[in-house]
């Protein structure tokens, strides 16, 4: 089967329409979202809608955990977007958000949006160090996480965790921790958008460009803090 694996939409519907159609193209069959879905972006309840509507296997983040009141951070624009979105977002999206879970795990993968250590702490694994201690720990043969809107992979080798260096790779029989980084706020110097195929024992990451100036023109359009807009022009 072949599965497409996203993460943080962040409310970016131009985003996450080029990464639908790029899925299609590729002959998804299955999407399984990390998480993030809402806040930061001017289209919370459109990229819930294709959410519910398309994704099989979904995991709460922690803006999801913050909008059901259940988690909460001292970041003044993104309590100012969490707002907006408490206002204008349609109730049975919080619904379905209050039905998932934080983490799920499916035979030898595990699916995360933060940590699987410690699901919904919003603990960041940013470095080899933190990759590490999660593959030596985790029972996983794969684990999916996000949260860092950074695309990145890492196996357990004699060395620690060693970065999966190349877009497309095969699966081997070591432990292994896969970022497919974001779909609507990149944050690695890149303004694209990116997703993860996922077929048998391969993974391809994929980078794919959107309109990123409409999406921006909506944030400020939308009155929210002008800094997010900012962010996607540069992809940080």
């Amino acid at each position: 089967m072949k599965i497409g694996i996203i993460s943080d939409i962040h409310a970016n519907l131009h985003a996450l329409e080029s990464i639908a159609k790029d899925m299609d193209s590729e002959g998804i069959e299955e999407v399984w979202c990390l998480g993030d879905t809402i806040n930061y972006g001017a289209f919370p309840n459109e990229c819930c809608q294709w959410v519910t509507e398309n994704v099989s296997n979904y995991i709460l983040g922690n803006h999801e955990l913050m909008l059901l009141g259940l988690a909460s951070v001292e970041n003044r624009y993104v309590n100012e977007c969490l707002e907006w979105t408490k206002i204008v977002i349609k109730e049975k999206y919080i619904e379905y958000f209050a039905s998932k879970s934080v983490i799920n795990s499916l035979a030898d993968i595990t699916l995360v949006h933060d940590n699987p250590l410690s699901p919904g702490s919003m603990k960041y694994i940013l470095t080899r160090e933190d990759a590490e201690k999660v593959l030596l720990k985790s029972r996983a043969h794969i684990c999916f996480f996000g949260h860092t809107h950074i695309p990145i992979g890492y196996r357990l080798s004699t060395i620690g965790a060693e970065v999966i260096k190349t877009p497309t790779y095969t699966i081997d029989s070591r432990k292994h921790l896969v970022n497919p980084g974001s779909v609507g706020q990149p944050r690695n110097g890149l303004p694209l958008a990116s997703y993860i195929i996922f077929e048998g024992n391969t993974l391809i990451l994929k980078r794919i460009e959107y309109n990123v100036k409409e999406a921006a023109k909506a944030i400020i359009e939308a009155n929210l803090p002008t800094i997010m807009a900012a962010r996607l022009l540069k992809g940080i």
